[in-house]
């Protein structure tokens, strides 16, 4: 270190006292800033961003604003004394100002990682204006900072990392500023059996959960399904943006099958793939997240129909219910049903594995009557219907009084 060097830290050391004593009442409370930790220069010792790590009777600390990467508030060098990152006492920086809109002299961006602009000694003097640039600064996604400043008077090289700057371990690290990206995970896919594909609507149900480490809402996200493994062309392709779902929230999808499929629809006898993409209201992404790769039945399911004549019956009538199921194979052709199940509530016989029983009920009233139809691969689907028995009415014969 050169004479000249040793004599403008003396002076610092001595207008830094002082400064100490005016910059009680400026500085904030360590606590409430989210920077800590100490830098290294070989010229001027350690540099510390908090109280909560320098010490002393004054509380202060450097902030880096989570949303804008503003950085803020003080730190402190006992040789040479306060260095702000406040515009307000700082000025205008020599050149390179990350906000030309005069918000601030240093500044973090969350897209690139990279910490850009100035901080500068409140004490400056003998020929020094006290600014000190960032170099190759970055943060890494535990907050910890790395890279370098510099200045050509004083100070020299600071070293924001000893991973970097070598010698006994330190670092500056700022808690709850990189964004950690979000993550999708649970990813799960249903409607392999009957309760899916019975009905007028089958369908495939996908679901996953969306978490944040930084607690940050999500925004957005994006479900895709394809039946090729490098989604080149989704019969799925949904974005839902303007959400505003807290973290950790279950996202939920729906993909309907049909015959002939169109736009938004998936097919039969298809083995597709699916994925999601989360992101957080920084706009960062989890990136795409596969789930399981599922395959749809080959063909429809039955749809289970049936009647009965008489149409209106009575008590103990002999009643025919008839199926009118239609069962289906490869192609979605119609073929013919393999087995059915008929439940008869107070009928007589009370179940049948006829296609087309006669019974009789044996009470009259409303009566409930189910069938479940089953096809050559096995599937099966249910219904059920409601009827109305008369009561059968006892027969009447006359008889004379004499």
């Amino acid at each position: 270190m050169s004479q000249k060097t040793n004599q403008i830290i003396i002076y610092f050391s001595i207008i830094s006292i002082i400064a100490v004593f005016a910059l009680v009442f400026l500085v904030q409370a360590g606590a409430e800033h989210n920077t800590s930790g100490y830098a290294w220069s070989e010229n001027i010792g350690w540099i510390s961003f908090n109280n909560s790590t320098g010490g002393g009777l004054v509380n202060y600390g450097v902030n880096v604003d989570e949303t804008t990467g503003y950085l803020s508030g003080y730190a402190w060098s006992e040789n040479i004394g306060w260095i702000s990152f406040n515009r307000s006492n700082t000025g205008v920086p020599p050149s390179s100002d990350p906000c030309p809109g005069g918000e601030c002299i240093a500044k973090y961006n969350d897209s690139t990682k990279e910490l850009n602009g100035w901080m500068r000694v409140l004490a400056n003097g003998g020929g020094w204006d006290g600014w000190i640039k960032f170099y190759n600064a970055t943060f890494d996604t535990n907050g910890d900072w790395h890279g370098y400043a510099w200045s050509d008077m004083v100070v020299g090289w600071i070293s924001l990392n000893s991973a970097e700057g070598g010698g006994s371990s330190y670092r500056v690290n700022s808690i709850g500023v990189v964004n950690q990206p979000p993550t999708a995970t649970n990813l799960n896919v249903t409607g392999g059996d009957s309760a899916y594909y019975c009905g007028s609507s089958p369908a495939h149900y996908f679901s996953w959960i969306y978490s944040d480490l930084d607690g940050h809402s999500q925004t957005r996200f994006q479900f895709q399904v394809d039946n090729n493994s490098d989604f080149s062309s989704p019969e799925i392709n949904r974005d839902y943006i303007n959400l505003s779902n807290p973290s950790p929230t279950t996202n939920n999808q729906t993909a309907t099958i049909a015959v002939s499929p169109g736009s938004d629809q998936i097919g039969y006898n298809t083995a597709y793939y699916w994925r999601v993409k989360v992101y957080d209201f920084k706009e960062t992404n989890s990136g795409w997240v596969s789930g399981s790769s599922f395959t749809t039945k080959p063909h429809l399911y039955p749809l289970v129909d049936f009647n009965w004549t008489p149409e209106n019956p009575s008590q103990e009538e002999n009643i025919l219910f008839v199926d009118q199921t239609i069962c289906y194979g490869v192609g979605n052709n119609p073929v013919s049903c393999t087995g059915w199940s008929w439940i008869f509530q107070d009928g007589n016989p009370a179940t049948s594995n006829e296609q087309n029983p006669i019974m009789q009920f044996v009470s009259g009233g409303s009566k409930d009557i189910s069938l479940e139809t089953t096809d050559a691969n096995g599937y099966s689907c249910p219904d059920s219907k409601n009827l109305e028995v008369g009561i059968t009415l006892p027969d009447w014969r006359e008889i004379l009084p004499w």
